[in-house]
């Protein structure tokens, strides 16, 4: 039997179309939160525009899901598309949350719906109507936001998930197709860019500003659903901006799209972080200067000491010497000098850039000194905690970097390379992507803003990389200066007298 035949059907529709929040408790057996409430309040009348933005655990991906199952039950032949910046979200997240949902409704008032819902890989539909009434998910590739136009419906519902990613184009087409006066539109992201469309249904285009958009923030704390030892902890772990966007469900505040301003990387300047009476390592982090737009081959002595981005044990480094800041050194003989250098030091680690010709350097290093640490920059993190955060291991580590230079854990010597060091510091572009992760932009893009390569901060950065271990200098308790390290060392504290 049809579903519009089922004597049940009508009596259930007129019950729920106009009253999500009594679908989402009686069919569901769900019971929202106050901001859950407000979300589905503002959905449920026609033509409603609602733009949400909110922190972790707030439940939007759960009322997403009962949202579109709410309009796939109560318009008969309705359309809802799903979309987001990439398919594999809407696959992985909202098509796992219907099915939850779906299974949650056995248990509600009315499980006997729940036999004219059919899930598919591609669509969500009511069973003999497969072609008319239905979920579906579509996205479109950078560059194509045409391939989105196209749909229109009397009762047709548009739900943009991680809507802040989505590139504006996009909207201009989406928006498009909302031309009955019945049509829906909802979006929800994590607020990960102060600019943009989605940025602006929270400011000039809502309804507190005379626009058409219901703007809702679901903050983390706010949330029963989130309890307050953990947000305790992202506190703790994140940034400042991390937080605002992650936890509170704000749009961060700076513009500007740079991890550090020039104040705070000059604050780095003739810094000692590291105290004479505490253990450390010693690190050789070396950029090689080869292939298109990198131009200089740098060796970055520091020592170090601590773990992990963040607590009492985070990272600290000491810039000791810049010993090599070059684009004249062939290869061999670079390689040569970084023998030499990494002799000086006792148990001293090698860290080398391992892309384009630093390949070679590697295997030289190796065979002429021993083991090393080959840099990855563009492999993906290890631990899980930082691939939720960071879109690959160059973005952490400068993140981390700049995060240490920011709290008091980085300190630079005064030398020659100290002002390219600055500009360097102080031009690095970020943004977040559509997992509100950090992406420090490639350098094909800074090239294109007219910003050099920040070949010695990156050599810097290695030092804070995920699993950038070190062995603990075996002269950095007690009388140092007897060793060639020992004497390094002690012309760095002579620097740093001062303070």
């Amino acid at each position: 039997m049809l579903l519009t035949k089922d004597p049940r059907y009508k009596d259930f529709a007129k019950k729920y179309a106009f009253d999500l929040a009594r679908f989402a408790i009686e069919v569901v057996g769900m019971t929202p939160t106050h901001q859950q409430w407000e979300l589905l309040e503002a959905v449920e009348d026609y033509g409603s525009r609602t733009s949400v933005r909110s922190g972790h655990g707030s439940g939007k991906s759960r009322s997403l899901a009962v949202i579109s199952l709410w309009h796939l039950l109560c318009y008969v032949k309705s359309n809802t598309m799903i979309t987001a910046p990439k398919i594999e979200q809407v696959r992985n997240v909202a098509w796992k949350e219907i099915a939850d949902v779906k299974d949650l409704m056995l248990k509600g008032c009315h499980p006997w719906i729940v036999d004219y819902i059919a899930i598919e890989a591609e669509r969500v539909y009511i069973k003999g109507y497969k072609q008319q009434w239905f979920i579906f998910a579509k996205t479109a590739p950078r560059g194509s936001p045409e391939n989105l136009a196209g749909m229109h419906r009397d009762f047709y519902l548009l739900i943009a998930d991680e809507a802040s990613g989505i590139p504006d184009a996009n909207y201009a087409v989406m928006t498009g197709a909302l031309t009955d006066w019945r049509n829906r539109m909802l979006m929800l992201s994590q607020p990960t860019r102060p600019s943009g469309f989605f940025y602006d249904t929270h400011h000039k285009l809502a309804s507190k500003n005379g626009g058409v958009w219901t703007a809702i923030r679901m903050d983390s704390r706010d949330s029963p659903l989130v309890s307050p030892q953990f947000v305790a902890e992202k506190k703790e772990e994140y940034t400042e901006e991390e937080f605002q966007i992650k936890v509170l469900g704000e749009f961060p505040e700076s513009r500007d799209g740079y991890l550090l301003g020039r104040a705070q990387a000059e604050s780095c300047v003739a810094k000692k972080v590291i105290e004479n009476n505490e253990t450390y390592g010693l690190l050789l982090l070396v950029d090689v200067g080869a292939g298109e737009y990198r131009d200089k081959s740098v060796a970055v002595v520091a020592k170090v000491t601590g773990y992990g981005e963040h607590g009492r044990d985070a990272r600290r480094v000491e810039v000791l010497e810049v010993p090599i800041y070059t684009n004249t050194r062939n290869l061999q003989d670079f390689t040569g000098d970084l023998v030499n250098l990494a002799a000086q030091y006792e148990n001293i680690t090698i860290a080398v850039d391992a892309g384009g010709m630093g390949v070679s350097v590697c295997q030289s290093l190796e065979n002429n000194y021993g083991e090393i640490v080959r840099v990855k920059w563009g492999a993906p993190c290890f631990a899980n905690e930082n691939r939720g955060r960071y879109v690959n291991k160059r973005s952490q580590a400068i993140v981390a970097a700049s995060r240490a230079a920011k709290e008091g854990r980085l300190g630079i010597g005064q030398g020659r390379h100290v002002k390219d060091l600055l500009d360097q510091m102080s031009r690095v572009p970020y943004h977040y992507d559509e997992k509100a992760r950090y992406q420090v932009e490639k350098k094909e893009k800074m090239r294109e803003e007219g910003i050099p390569s920040p070949d010695l901060w990156d050599a810097i950065c290695f030092a804070f990389m995920e699993g950038m271990n070190y062995n603990i200098y075996e002269g950095s308790v007690g009388n140092v200066k007897d060793s060639l390290a020992g004497k390094a060392l002690g012309q760095a504290d002579e620097l740093f007298s001062g303070l």
